[in-house]
């Protein structure tokens, strides 16, 4: 019986210092996580602003902490390094550079082709807008050639006449922009033509001025043009008139507008073709552009 008695007051009192033990862990890891807490809250409070007018807390600036001052590249690599590097892939490498050159080549040549062709599309519409007194075939077609001609241009003469094939088998309006290049007689038949237009003599004109009859003296092609129904006497008048004049500078205008070097140059539908092509080639251009 007193055995037991001793064993009994043993367990109670393990228990007893079991459970004090426990307390003051938990009280000390209590106050431990407040206090730190607080001085978290406190550091980061006293860190940052605080906006009366919102009731928000301003962040701080630590721009301050990051200048690039603060870091010392010289510890990596020096320039003298980085060039005598850059210099040695150069030279064992001449493929490679010379193959990212001729991709930015092609890069740049598509970027610049894409611009120019921009601005031929708008330059193309602006032809269409404007009022063109030279003209062959008829005047209501939606179909339009435009076509840039030097009087003295033997390619120009061939050109003629596969565009009138093909106006034969087809409802055309071809625009004739004066574009004298080869001298001062490409000039003054450039102005012959353009003041027959303002007698409503230009097709008579033209087509004589690309046929085998014209005549090489102008005294010899003013006397053909008489036999056809031309008035001398106004087209000499004509001749001189500010209106030829400023319908030559209008044309000579287009011309540097596309940056046209030679004839003949046609433009159809939205199609740039510099120099001479076949009636075939015309069809097939004006069904892909007008179809």
């Amino acid at each position: 019986m007193g055995i037991y008695v001793k064993k009994k007051k043993f367990n109670i009192l393990n228990i007893f210092l079991i459970f004090l033990f426990v307390i003051i862990v938990f009280t000390t890891l209590y106050f431990y996580i407040f206090l730190e807490k607080n001085n978290f809250v406190s550091s980061n409070i006293a860190n940052k602003q605080f906006d009366e007018e919102s009731n928000n807390i301003i962040e701080p600036d630590l721009s301050s902490y990051l200048k690039k001052e603060d870091v010392n590249f010289d510890e990596y690599f020096t320039k003298k390094e980085f060039d005598q590097n850059i210099k040695k892939f150069i030279k064992e490498n001449p493929d490679y550079i010379l193959s990212v050159l001729r991709e930015y080549q092609l890069e740049q040549n598509k970027l610049e082709q894409e611009r120019t062709n921009q601005k031929n599309i708008s330059s193309i519409n602006n032809l269409n807008l404007a009022n063109h007194p030279m003209y062959l075939g008829d005047l209501n077609s939606a179909k339009v050639i435009y076509e840039f001609v030097d009087y003295n241009c033997g390619y120009c003469q061939k050109f003629h006449q596969e565009l009138i094939n093909v106006m034969n088998d087809n409802s055309l309006k071809l625009v004739i922009i004066q574009m004298p290049i080869l001298g001062n007689f490409s000039e003054e038949l450039t102005k012959l033509a353009i003041a027959a237009s303002l007698q409503g003599q230009f097709k008579v004109v033209h087509n004589y001025l690309y046929s085998t009859e014209r005549k090489s003296k102008m005294e010899d092609i003013l006397a053909d043009l008489f036999l056809r129904g031309v008035d001398l006497d106004i087209l000499k008048n004509d001749l001189d008139s500010q209106e030829v004049s400023d319908l030559l500078s209008i044309h000579k205008s287009y011309a540097d507008e596309f940056k046209f070097t030679g004839t003949p140059a046609t433009i159809i539908g939205n199609q740039i073709i510099p120099g001479y092509i076949d009636a075939d080639k015309i069809t097939e251009i004006l069904e892909k552009e007008f179809s």
